[in-house]
């Protein structure tokens, strides 16, 4: 028993070794690029990986679900700037602790909407008085990775509800490469005793709500019911939670965003908990909806989304490509 331990161990750490050194590469790579060329490379890397179909399926059923009034070109067209995007995305991360400081945040990352409006108003000393005890609630759109950490760069901390990688390898070098590595991260499993003891010190927490929830609540997400996380709605309701829902959206190269974002009191309660839930998640998923109808292609369409509703792959296309063609009626 002990040599099987031993030889699945063994395996397993070659393979860790193995993604690291990969990994390594990849990173003193694009560092030694000029970062012009790293992001051209990055996107036509992305669209490499579309053309060779690397979850392009999975991406295609989930945008005929989201856009079935869009002909398949178009579909298409969203996805390969998806890839494009989302390896760009990688460069960015590699760089950011080079490229991003306290004193050029505020020109690479530009703010608009409610936290333009008010830090206009009370200045960041007052944005960062009123960011205490908030959840930053935020999707896998635009660049998610980089929202705690130029926040930070600000003074406002965010401890983020991090999934480590089995690696621990990479796990190292990932946090290592992350803005905000200096602060503590909330490992997802248990997380919800985590982020009250953070709260309950006055601190904020960053949470991811848009992946399958094997045990949330069947929110609508673009006209289909989709498992959505609880955490955000029962933190809202029953610990009196503020929730920050924000974006940071791709605005240009060079580590250029837009963030964009506002603070929600989602706390009222009713004698219905379960339809208070169900309120809270309606309105943080209307909100993301928007943002991806916006900008479509800085999605993270890959993921199995609708996994639960019984639709994806090749079924799911195909409903969803009738029920388009019923929209649109006969040709002329």
């Amino acid at each position: 028993m002990k040599d099987l331990w031993w030889r699945v161990n063994r395996r397993f750490l070659i393979r860790y070794r193995i993604e690291y050194a990969l990994a390594l590469m990849v990173v003193y790579g694009v560092r030694a690029m000029s970062p012009a060329f790293a992001w051209a490379f990055a996107r036509g890397l992305g669209r490499l990986l579309f053309r060779m179909g690397v979850r392009r399926k999975i991406a295609l059923a989930n945008l005929a679900v989201a856009f079935p009034e869009k002909t398949e070109e178009e579909r298409s067209a969203i996805a390969c700037r998806m890839y494009a995007h989302f390896a760009s995305m990688v460069v960015d991360l590699v760089l950011q602790t080079r490229m991003l400081t306290r004193k050029n945040v505020l020109q690479k990352i530009k703010f608009t909407g409610w936290t333009r409006d008010y830090m206009d108003e009370h200045g960041i000393a007052g944005f960062r008085r009123r960011a205490q005890r908030v959840l930053f609630c935020t999707a896998h759109f635009g660049n998610w990775e980089i929202g705690s950490g130029f926040f930070g760069l600000l003074g406002v901390r965010i401890d983020p509800v991090y999934r480590a990688p089995k690696n621990p390898y990479l796990d190292k070098l990932l946090r290592r490469m992350r803005l905000d590595s200096q602060y503590s991260f909330i490992e997802k499993r248990g997380a919800v005793r985590a982020m009250l003891e953070r709260f309950d010190a006055n601190g904020n927490v960053g949470f991811l709500f848009d992946q399958e929830a094997v045990h949330g609540l069947a929110i609508p997400f673009f006209g289909m019911e989709a498992r959505t996380h609880k955490t955000p709605a029962i933190l809202a309701r029953d610990h009196g939670i503020k929730t920050f829902f924000g974006a940071v959206v791709r605005r240009g190269d060079f580590l250029r965003y837009e963030a964009r974002g506002q603070l929600l009191d989602l706390t009222k309660q009713s004698d219905d908990r379960n339809e208070d839930l169900h309120s809270i998640l309606r309105q943080l998923v209307m909100r993301l909806e928007n943002e991806i109808r916006r900008r479509p292609e800085q999605y993270l369409w890959t993921h199995r989304r609708w996994k639960r509703s019984g639709l994806h792959g090749e079924e799911h296309v195909a409903k969803t490509g009738r029920a388009a063609a019923q929209q649109k009626g006969p040709s002329s």
